[in-house]
């Protein structure tokens, strides 16, 4: 079992304000077909679509195509937490559209201000409450919010997106990364193991990212640990076929049993179960 636990999918927004908003501009067109092609052609069994930067909180389509194949996708919304009503959105997108994840991104302007603020505990309880999976598009600063989020809420399972961009030219083995790896203490807290080109200061296979890879193993473990390929950016980075090669050629340490759960086990446990 393969389970890309990380790509986006959308149509075309061309009066989207920002079209740099992003590596691959929303006026482009990257439907869901297009994606199936790759799955079909590597054997990725599993796929989940994460909404984008844009167009804001309409999932729609991430929402319709999960619940269309249901087994083969699942779709992760975005409700803004600044809103008086993020928690009664949510119930919508996951108990009426059956989104099962909720993707919070402090990283973006302006939602970094609330990020962790009482004003959105709502959204957290609503998340508890509908067994969402939390996805954070986070760096480095707003990983001490997260802690006392996930100690706040230790049933919401959180899960950091693109090992929260970590600056590689510092050693993992630093003080500088211990806030993230000090979420190894909650077993609420997963790491995706993806998007390695954001922080490499390297080529592919970003052997730079070799000691931070052996770190996150030692102190998550392989049980929460998850690759997802970031689809379509990859493709402009160092292609799909890579992306599913990456750990292979950058953490040769990993038992058989332990790169399949990395590679789609524990996505499709946290997911589909």
């Amino acid at each position: 079992m393969i389970v890309d636990a990380h790509l986006h999918v959308w149509r075309p927004a061309p009066d989207f304000p920002d079209p740099g908003a992003t590596t691959v501009s929303p006026q482009c067109d990257v439907p869901l077909e297009l994606f199936a092609q790759y799955m079909d052609e590597y054997g990725v069994n599993r796929a989940v679509l994460v909404q984008p930067l844009y167009p804001g909180e309409d999932n729609s389509y991430v929402a319709d195509a999960a619940a269309g194949e249901p087994d083969r996708y699942k779709a992760v919304c975005v409700v803004d937490p600044r809103k008086p009503d993020a928690a009664e959105r949510l119930e919508y997108w996951a108990g009426e559209r059956g989104c099962k994840g909720l993707r919070l991104r402090p990283e973006a302007p302006g939602e970094g201000e609330v990020f962790g603020h009482p004003s959105t505990f709502g959204l957290w309880k609503a998340a508890g409450r509908l067994g969402v999976v939390v996805n954070l598009l986070t760096g480095f600063a707003h990983l001490p919010a997260a802690a006392a989020l996930a100690r706040r809420f230790p049933h919401v399972r959180v899960v950091i997106d693109h090992m929260a961009h970590p600056p590689v030219g510092a050693g993992p083995r630093t003080a500088v990364y211990q806030p993230l790896l000090q979420l190894a203490d909650l077993p609420n807290v997963r790491v995706k193991v993806s998007g390695a080109y954001y922080c490499s200061r390297q080529p592919y296979p970003h052997r730079d990212c070799a000691e931070l890879l052996r770190v996150l193993y030692d102190q998550f473990g392989p049980g929460r640990l998850i690759w997802g390929s970031d689809f379509p950016h990859v493709l402009l980075k160092s292609g799909y076929l890579r992306a599913l090669k990456w750990l292979e050629r950058l953490a040769p340490f990993l038992s058989g049993e332990e790169m399949w759960a990395i590679m789609g086990g524990n996505a499709s446990r946290l997911y589909w179960k």
